[in-house]
């Protein structure tokens, strides 16, 4: 029955480019695991190789990976294999940008973009306005696209919002982003009151916004936006409705959440989501079969 099943409603194969890192389990480190569990086969492409994450660690080995890129594209052209989409979080360099958007136009992938580049206002370090002309043409067309409010506005060239902004702000905010032909945007970081925040949803299609929230913590966490991307990326792929997967993804994120502060750990070591990988894998399987 089982095997019926999966020839029914196979894995989805998705690959994705992102920074892996040892300690912290961030990006790619987190992707893996969580979209594994979505039942999203992973191939991944990572775009830079650290030692750690780069927040509160020192001494950090950072191991630039252009050379690795440019070799696993390389190889992939030469085979045919089967790959239903591709998911982007960080990459070093415009030209990882430029050879992996040339490698998803040949392939015709479907592409999930996290424009990993800004938060709180600015640039993270290492990037200049002529990575945000990059990042700008790499947005174009593609399927979804997660950027949060900083990150918004750098590609939407407007000034930044700020904390003190209203729905109608984070709403003429995503009507700006129309011109990238996105299928779905989805902004995260996303607070109209404290003790509360989530994402805003706007659906091409239907022209409509929806807003998904949850809990916030006063702690600062590294890696729930890889959390969120790696569920969301993987309903998308499944062909399921990111609000319903929205949902799920907040779900999943306040449980991970409530019990990383319960462990009393420090928290740049990383998320402890690994006691939910299965409730998470069934609510994922529930909206599978409602979708059937």
């Amino acid at each position: 029955i089982r095997k019926l099943l999966f020839m029914k409603n196979p894995t989805k194969s998705v690959i994705v480019a992102n920074d892996i890192v040892g300690l912290g389990k961030v990006a790619l480190s987190t992707a893996l695991p969580i979209l594994s569990a979505c039942q999203i086969e992973v191939i991944p492409l990572p775009t830079v190789l650290l030692s750690s994450h780069t927040g509160g660690f020192e001494n950090i080995s950072i191991t630039k990976l252009n050379q690795a890129t440019t070799g696993f594209l390389t190889q992939w052209n030469t085979i045919n294999f089967s790959v239903d989409g591709l998911m982007t979080g960080y990459f070093n360099s415009q030209e990882q940008l430029h050879q992996i958007a040339e490698f998803a136009k040949q392939r015709k992938l479907a592409r999930f973009v996290d424009p990993i580049m800004a938060d709180n206002g600015r640039l993270y370090a290492g990037y200049q306005q002529d990575f945000v002309t990059a990042m700008q043409q790499f947005c174009q067309n593609a399927d979804v696209i997660t950027p949060n409010i900083t990150e918004a506005c750098l590609l939407a060239d407007v000034p930044y919002l700020g904390e003190d902004y209203t729905r109608k702000d984070i709403e003429e905010l995503l009507l700006r982003l129309k011109k990238f032909h996105n299928k779905h945007v989805i902004l995260t970081g996303v607070s109209f009151k404290a003790g509360q925040i989530g994402l805003a949803h706007f659906n091409q299609q239907s022209g409509s916004v929806t807003y998904h929230m949850s809990k916030a913590y006063p702690h600062h966490f590294f890696g729930t936006g890889d959390l969120l991307c790696a569920v969301l990326g993987a309903g998308y792929f499944h062909g399921l409705s990111l609000d319903k997967t929205a949902e799920v993804a907040l779900d999943f994120i306040d449980k991970t959440l409530q019990l990383t502060l319960e462990l009393k750990r420090d928290l740049k070591l990383g998320l402890c989501y690994e006691p939910y990988l299965l409730d998470l894998a069934i609510q994922m399987k529930h909206l599978k079969e409602e979708k059937e």
